[in-house]
């Protein structure tokens, strides 16, 4: 296992000819934060390829994609959604030479795998929570009249199990006096707590316990579906975008944490390293374990939640 290779080098980089075309790949994002412009143009001159990109939180299209032959070559996602389409057989084993890839993630990322083999590389990891104006509890601020607004991540699966349990938990009504809003990934940090409840990311174990399951574990990264025509060029980008010096440039410039072991730049603070989750307790936590194709529909049927 070369270090050359660890850190990014690809070995038929060399014999790539730069006086040809560039290969196109085509690839679908759930977000524009995964794959933003500014790192497709250099991963563009650094690999000589061209991107075109779809960004899509349809799970319809997405699946869709996957089926058709040929393909997209590259998904970004969340990984529950990655796990539902490998337990189809629809993606592709991504181990390569030596398992390089999987050296890379912490231990902790790696048990999501619904089957032999490697068909999901996680990147990014988050535990949620919702920070009140007044830093009291979800319920306090729930019966507070003044606090008006709720803003809640804009993912059709979490808000649908937030609505499910806050029904059962009997605090719904409550909820549905306030003024809900979605934050896409992206917006999380451009939110301030004066301005309502804000769902984002927790640094340290919520204080707040009047609620079991209020804060969730969302991990998301990429795939490559068996249907690409372009696998082994995928795989490329793959590598190239998880190598240390690439994961601990883009890492600060999202809200998300680390879950890959190599990122341990000084720059990187220790709760947004890969081995932080293991200073957090996870009961109570929801986890997804697979995509429901249905949630949007029982969000708008159950709660009139239209996304």
């Amino acid at each position: 296992m070369g270090v050359g290779f660890l850190h990014g080098v690809l070995p038929q980089g060399l014999s790539r000819s730069y006086f040809s075309s560039p290969q196109k790949i085509q690839i679908l994002t759930t977000d524009e934060i995964f794959f933003p412009a500014e790192l497709r143009e250099e991963l563009e001159e650094e690999l000589h390829v061209k991107f075109s990109v779809t960004v899509t939180r349809d799970w319809d299209a997405i699946l869709a994609n996957t089926v058709a032959s040929p393909g997209v070559d590259l998904i970004f996602l969340p990984s529950f959604w990655a796990q539902t389409l490998a337990r189809q057989g629809l993606l592709a084993d991504i181990s390569g030479p030596g398992k390089e890839l999987q050296l890379r993630v912490a231990s902790d990322f790696l048990g999501a795998q619904p089957q032999e083999g490697f068909y999901f590389l996680p990147f990014y990891w988050m535990k949620t929570g919702i920070k009140t104006p007044d830093t009291g509890s979800f319920v306090d601020f729930l019966k507070n009249k003044k606090e008006t607004t709720l803003f809640l991540l804009a993912d059709e699966d979490l808000l649908l199990k937030h609505f499910q349990l806050w029904k059962e938990q009997g605090i719904l009504d409550l909820v549905s006096q306030k003024k809900i809003l979605t934050l896409q990934l992206d917006q999380i940090n451009q939110k301030k707590e004066a301005e309502g409840a804000l769902e984002g990311p927790l640094k340290e174990d919520s204080k707040d316990s009047s609620l079991p399951q209020l804060s969730a574990l969302l991990i998301w990264g990429a795939t490559i579906p068996m249907t690409s025509s372009n696998k082994d060029l995928a795989l490329d980008v793959l590598t190239t975008l998880s190598a240390a010096e690439h994961q601990e440039k883009i890492l600060l410039k999202t809200p998300f944490n680390s879950t890959f072991t190599t990122v341990t730049g000084n720059d990187i603070p220790l709760h947004r390293r890969a081995e932080f989750i293991r200073d957090l307790r996870l009961k109570d936590t929801l986890i997804f374990e697979k995509k429901d194709q249905e949630a949007k529909s029982k969000l708008k049927n159950d709660f009139n939640i239209i996304l």
